[in-house]
């Protein structure tokens, strides 16, 4: 149980990273014209 465990944790944190990565990726647009609308003024 205890080995199954461990194999399985570099899946979870992998799994972790891509749903923070999508959940960014809609956001990268606006947060690029929010630093240019903030670089214009």
């Amino acid at each position: 149980m205890e080995s199954n465990k461990a194999h399985k944790d570099p899946y979870n944190i992998f799994y972790f990273i891509g749903f923070i990565a999508v959940l960014l990726i809609p956001t990268l647009p606006a947060t690029l014209t929010l630093l240019q609308v903030i670089n214009g003024h």
